[in-house]
């Protein structure tokens, strides 16, 4: 254990940790378990700086630790305890009850320690204890492996197993050193994130920051304040990085050149320097994105690559402790994982990877029949997978020897290449899975959510052959078309490190399997129906607040962002609703910084001051006082602009302008078009007299105006930003536009529909008119997604025209969701 007693080891939230601290907490927690030698302890606890100090505590014992998933449910508990019964358990307050009743079904005699009351205590020993480990052959982990195949087994880890991957990462090629903190993200129970972020950076003197959750703004915030040098993440992180850096570089034509520019060159120092504000963004001191738990499309791997970040690719397993093999800095080759390591020998039998070394498991606990299926008697460990080597002994996965379809006609398929494209469909398709259906491959698709929302399964269905399946297959050879497809509104079975597990798909498809939407697995008790009535009543309320206004099933364990689709207008009705309800202010952009809905009702029920079940009181909220509130000046190059454009758009693509006589002759009124492409906001106001257009004001997201020069300028040009900091104050500002008698433009969609179908409407425009009495004019834009299509930069000769129809009025009598359904029926 390092000596610097000062340096940093932890970061968790506001508090930093030195070594000191840690090892004289350590030595706290090691009193208080009082454990013997072999003794084992599970840990069941969220990611926090007492999971590591319970660890070391066990070490320090010299016991066995036994690290089980913090979301696990009390059958999986159950299952666990009664295989390995241990002497005790640390558990967090969060997962305390769940605990308890575990340990009551199962009988086992065990003491449960709670890692909350000692956490904070004052690091009183004034000269800590180090660790001092036992026989490099005793057993230090049981892992109990997540299941891809059926029940978990519990995997035995000897320190000499850790070690190996230890120095090959951080001895033998130095990545994971001492001078590289790690960023604590993944969930430790699994041995790739308990090696990569915890076990590793804390023995090597690197240190760790801890993410509290999985958010953008989250990671972000723990990049820049922990200088993390080092990231340890599965593919589905860096394709949705790498997918919202690629989207802002294709927007415009310059950084799409100096992107290929860059693939071209392949010099890391040029791709730094020109992308230096994507390194600024990650923190600055990114040397390396480490990928494992499973395959990384080459292209991802390309295209950080391109952007000067180091990508390493480590593949493995839970019983190899967990690399067999890892790309090296420098050598780097999409689609390989590069060679072994040190002192691990490969080979291949029958197209297997066989593996034999110090990583491998001593076997799996209590289970000597299938330890013997699993390693042969030459020592080698079967891994499942096929593979091959190039010339300089690098590996190349190929595929799963179990998860290969072979159809009548002795082709073999690789679902996993199939659903890889058929993900890219990003627009339509959130997840992929491919199975065999009799002599055929069938897809099954959990479609976008924004796409498919009032859609039925059967209309899915049809959009999807015509949309997806048959653009694939016109690309493939005859045997991997795709014959039939299955829509899925859930989440996929997945393990923790985003394995499909496949062999769940046919009681998916029966309607026998449901998953969990926040993890991708599935719990014992997931097929019961959720019994609202037994929820806390906090939860309760916002559990059907969600499901009024989305209109969908929630979960306790949903996220408002990636599982509900909240988006920031929503998260500013809820904002409204927490406040009138449960009488605290949360910010709108905090909402979606809780890991699940279940988290928050949690926060709320602590912060609290009252329980009013009401609708949010709008008119209440419309009426604050908005003198302080500054609204964007006009200057004459906005009405003239939007003049000059309608010039150009009546020569260039024949614009057409109908029912002008339908536009109010004053203010004020809110004008609602539909949302397609870049050119909707000066076509729309095509009909609009120059002087009008001064009194105009529009709506717009923060994320659209980057720079200083852009929001000087819109500033200046009556353009109100949306700013996720703000929410509530920009709503405030967009009242204050129309009780001044000015008009507001804003697209009830949000967003700009990819097929020139409506998108679901947001409330919020209704709201504004329904409490401040002002009318609503439907505008609808055609021909412009022809005229600008995504991505490009240039403007094509295609029609457009616009129509105004008649105002629509505030009914008293309407919802706010009636008024904007009234309004989309006009558009529709």
């Amino acid at each position: 254990m390092i000596k610097e007693f000062q340096k940093v080891a932890i970061i968790a939230g506001d508090k930093e940790v030195t070594y000191r601290e840690m090892l004289c907490r350590i030595d706290r927690y090691t009193e208080l378990m009082n454990g013997k030698e072999g003794e084992k302890t599970l840990i069941l606890s969220e990611n926090r700086e007492g999971w590591v100090y319970a660890f070391f505590a066990v070490w320090k014992s010299q016991g066995i630790a036994v690290p089980v998933d913090a979301t696990s449910t009390v059958s999986d508990i159950v299952y666990i305890l009664n295989d390995c019964r241990p002497e005790r358990v640390w558990a967090s307050r969060q997962t305390e009850a769940t605990v308890r009743q575990a340990i009551a079904e199962s009988g086992v005699d065990t003491n449960v320690l709670l890692i909350d009351d000692y956490e904070d205590e004052p690091a009183i020993h004034s000269e800590p204890q180090g660790i001092r480990m036992p026989d490099m052959q005793a057993t230090a982990l049981i892992i109990y492996t997540s299941g891809t195949t059926g029940n978990p087994k519990g995997v035995m880890l000897s320190y000499s197993n850790l070690w190996a991957n230890m120095n090959s990462v951080s001895v033998d090629v130095p990545i994971l050193t001492g001078e590289r903190r790690l960023l604590m993200l993944l969930p430790i129970h699994h041995v790739l994130p308990l090696m990569g972020t915890m076990i590793i950076p804390i023995i090597q003197g690197g240190g760790i920051i801890i993410c509290p959750t999985l958010s953008g703004p989250d990671i972000m915030a723990a990049l820049a304040r922990g200088k993390v040098g080092a990231i340890v993440g599965v593919p589905r992180l860096w394709q949705t990085l790498y997918g919202g850096i690629k989207k802002k570089i294709d927007e415009h034509a310059i950084t799409r050149g100096l992107f290929s520019l860059c693939a071209k060159v392949k010099s890391k120092r040029l791709s730094r320097l020109i992308f230096g504000s994507v390194h600024k963004k990650l923190g600055g001191h990114l040397d390396y994105c480490v990928s494992g738990g499973a395959a990384l499309a080459p292209e991802i791997v390309e295209g950080l690559t391109t952007l000067g970040l180091d990508v390493l690719e480590g593949y493995g397993m839970t019983e190899t402790a967990p690399i067999i093999a890892f790309t090296r800095p420098g050598d780097t080759i999409a689609g390989s994982v590069g060679l072994p390591l040190p002192g691990v020998e490969c080979k291949l039998l029958d197209g297997e990877l066989l593996a034999k070394g110090p990583n491998v498991m001593q076997g799996y606990y209590n289970r000597p029949e299938e330890t013997s299926a699993v390693i042969d008697k030459d020592g080698f460990v079967h891994t499942g997978d096929l593979a091959r080597f190039d010339e300089k002994g690098r590996i190349y996965i190929t595929g799963r020897c179990k998860e290969i379809i072979v159809l009548s006609n002795g082709k073999n398929v690789q679902p996993n290449e199939i659903e890889y494209k058929l993900e890219k469909f990003d627009d339509k398709v959130k997840e992929a899975a491919v199975m065999q259906d009799g002599d055929m491959l069938r897809a099954i698709i959990v479609p976008q959510d924004d796409w498919a929302m009032g859609k039925s399964d059967q209309e899915l269905e049809e959009l999807l052959k015509t949309e997806v399946l048959q653009p694939y297959n016109q690309t493939v050879t005859n045997y991997k078309k795709l014959m039939s497809v299955s829509v899925y509104r859930g989440a996929l079975p997945r393990t923790k490190l985003d394995k499909l597990q496949r062999f769940k798909l046919k009681d998916l498809l029966a309607g026998n399997l449901q998953t969990d939407k926040s993890s991708g697995s599935q719990g014992a008790a997931s097929n019961t129906q959720i019994d609202e009535a037994a929820m806390p009543e906090v939860l309760r309320i916002l559990v059907n607040y969600i499901k009024g206004e989305k209109k969908v099933e929630v979960k306790p364990t949903d996220h408002l962002e990636t599982d509900l689709a909240f988006d920031s207008l929503d998260r500013v009705e809820m904002q409204g609703f927490i406040e009138a309800t449960f009488g605290i202010e949360l910010k709108a952009d905090r909402l979606t910084a809780f890991p699940n809905v279940e988290a928050m009702a949690q926060y709320i029920e602590e912060k609290k001051t009252r329980v009013e079940v009401e609708d949010v009181d709008w008119q209440k909220t419309l009426s604050a006082d908005m003198s302080k509130l500054e609204l964007p000046s006009c200057s004459h190059l906005m009405p003239a602009g939007l003049k000059a454009f309608k010039a150009f758009f009546r020569v260039y693509n024949s614009l057409k302008v109908y029912g002008k006589e339908n536009l109010p002759k004053k203010g004020p009124f809110i004008i609602a078009p539909n949302h397609q492409s870049l050119l909707d906001t000066p076509v729309a106001m095509a009909g609009i007299s120059y002087k009008t257009i001064r009194d105009c004001y529009f709506y717009t997201a923060e994320k659209h105006v980057q720079g200083r020069l852009r929001k000087n300028l819109a500033r200046h040009n009556n353009i109100i930003l949306m700013q996720q900091g703000d929410l509530k104050n920009s709503i405030l500002r967009m009242a204050k536009v129309l009780r001044e008698h000015k008009n507001l433009v804003i697209f009830p969609e949000g967003t700009r529909s990819k097929n020139g179908k409506l998108l679901p409407f947001k409330k919020t425009f209704a709201i504004l008119s329904q409490e401040l009495g002002v009318p609503i004019v439907p505008v609808r834009v055609d021909g412009t997604n022809d005229a600008l299509r995504p991505g490009s930069m240039f403007i094509r000769p295609s029609r457009m025209k616009v129509t105004y129809f008649p105002a629509i009025m505030p009914d008293e009598t309407l919802s706010y969701d009636e008024l904007a359904d009234k309004v989309k029926a006009v558009l529709s």
